[in-house]
């Protein structure tokens, strides 16, 4: 079902559906005949929810993510804190072990600072492990992440980053298809992976194991036409076998991070623009030798994108040959 089924209903209906008790079908259903008549006990806790959750994104409303509607059966409502304007942004899913090892922090750690700089939007899923440190590394790097909950938005899950939930509250955006108060269950957490593989225009696993979730939020990923990345490991390695088997079947080895670096460019050159957006350099006249300074990219890589954004009239360079990005958004 697209976006213009659900832009097509009543927003009362969407609303009822979305804030109701009942199971997704039940509610989607209801929601399809454009049924609002819901039980008196009903309405009372959808009233009572409204009033708890008051940030939420409604399906079929001009500020709910598009990249939603590529999923089967999109989220009917997601509840948030932060910054929206996030969800609009190019965007990488960084996936992996819970149990990492050495390896595979280091390769986390290195793509995701990578990504940062250039103004990419890390998402993930707030787990311990590779999620945490690629949250981590963005918000190092002064850059942006999304994290989506498994859980309500006041619940920290696990406790032990409770800390990083609230710097992605202020630096980023935390996301939840659940209300406050509810806690994660063992089935929330496919859906989560479903989200966060919905929100991102490429997905990188970066160490899994044989059984790891991530496989599940790569494989949905590929589903609904998002470019898969995994990062080999050694053959031995038993954090490492659902990654090399991610590679064998099919998806793009990725043992260089400069090729990903030129995959993200090539896509969305723009992404450079909100990097400089979030340092507050717009309409600051910059040396050549300091835009360096801030993209991991060699010069003749640097000159083929600023002569792109200029013929896209994103930048302007002075009479002495340094560089304007413009007010743009």
């Amino acid at each position: 079902m697209n976006r213009e089924f659900y832009e097509a209903i009543k927003r009362e209906v969407r609303l009822k559906a979305a804030f109701s008790p009942r199971d997704y079908n039940t509610r989607h259903e209801l929601m399809a005949k454009g049924r609002a008549d819901y039980p008196s006990d009903d309405i009372r806790r959808i009233k009572s929810l409204m009033a708890e959750n008051p940030n939420y994104l409604l399906i079929g409303e001009e500020n709910y993510p598009k990249k939603l509607y590529d999923m089967n059966w999109p989220p009917l409502v997601l509840f948030y804190e932060g910054d929206l304007s996030l969800l609009g942004r190019p965007a990488v899913g960084i996936v992996g072990s819970r149990n990492n090892s050495v390896y595979g922090e280091r390769v986390t750690k290195e793509l995701s600072l990578s990504i940062a700089k250039i103004g990419g939007v890390i998402v993930s899923g707030g787990a311990r492990g590779v999620d945490a440190i690629a949250h981590g590394q963005a918000l190092l790097e002064n850059g942006k992440t999304i994290c989506v909950l498994g859980n309500g938005l006041d619940i920290s899950y696990p406790k032990e980053n409770e800390s990083l939930f609230k710097e992605i509250k202020v630096q980023g955006l935390l996301l939840s298809e659940y209300p406050k108060g509810f806690g994660p269950k063992k089935w929330t957490f496919p859906m989560r992976n479903k989200i966060i593989a919905a929100l991102s225009d490429m997905i990188i696993v970066t160490e899994a194991a044989e059984k790891s979730g991530s496989l599940h939020t790569a494989s949905y990923g590929e589903e609904i036409n998002r470019r898969l990345y995994s990062v080999p490991s050694p053959i031995f390695s038993i954090t490492g076998k659902g990654t090399n088997a991610l590679i064998e079947m099919g998806a793009r080895i990725l043992y260089r991070k400069e090729n990903l670096m030129e995959d993200i460019l090539d896509s969305f050159p723009l992404v450079l623009y909100h990097r400089i957006s979030d340092l507050g350099l717009v309409a600051i006249p910059l040396e050549m030798a300091a835009l360096l300074k801030l993209f991991p990219m060699n010069k003749h890589n640097m000159d083929s994108f600023i002569l792109r954004l200029e013929l896209a009239g994103v930048i302007e360079k002075t009479s002495d040959c340094r560089i304007v990005f413009k007010q743009f958004f």
